[in-house]
């Protein structure tokens, strides 16, 4: 949550002259509505579902040799969503000190509907609360952990293309 994944999915997938998919856009245009829409009318339940299911058809129906997946920051909560991958997929943990995500979600929160209405204490908790939720699950997940504090995009696509 917060690292950049997105943004790094997409540079890396153009280095690597392949398809990008970015998991929370693919459940938006699946049930035509935003990730905030969807939260916000359906609930958080009701995404998760969504989330694991077109991520199970991602990963199985696959049929091309590389593709560059990003997940949003809750997916790996789901126990079927982490042994689909650890059984499918290569999984890169973007880690970033909790200081780092809170900074960086500071200025981005009117777009990530768990945080949104947040005050700045009231971020520093949730944040806090959720990295402590979602940590196990990154790195029971990941086959590499790579650090990104103090990192720039370019060294973090040069240690991914040195490791893939």
């Amino acid at each position: 949550m917060g690292v950049g994944k997105s943004t790094i999915a997409e540079q890396l997938s153009k280095h690597l002259f392949c398809r990008h998919i970015d998991l929370d856009k693919a459940v938006e245009a699946s049930e035509g509505l935003s990730v905030e829409q969807i939260f916000a009318l359906r609930g958080e339940p009701f995404f998760r579902e969504a989330e694991e299911k077109i991520l199970n058809d991602i990963v199985t129906k696959n049929s091309e040799k590389v593709l560059v997946l990003s997940l949003g920051g809750g997916a790996l909560i789901s126990g079927k969503n982490r042994r689909l991958l650890k059984e499918k997929a290569y999984c890169i943990y973007l880690r970033a000190s909790v200081e780092n995500i809170i900074s960086r979600l500071t200025h981005a929160k009117k777009t990530r509907p768990l945080i949104k209405d947040k005050s700045e204490d009231e971020l520093i908790v949730e944040i806090r609360r959720l990295f402590s939720v979602r940590e196990s699950g990154y790195e029971s997940s990941a086959d590499y952990v790579l650090e990104m504090d103090k990192k720039t995009i370019h060294d973090i696509l040069s240690e991914i293309l040195g490791i893939i």
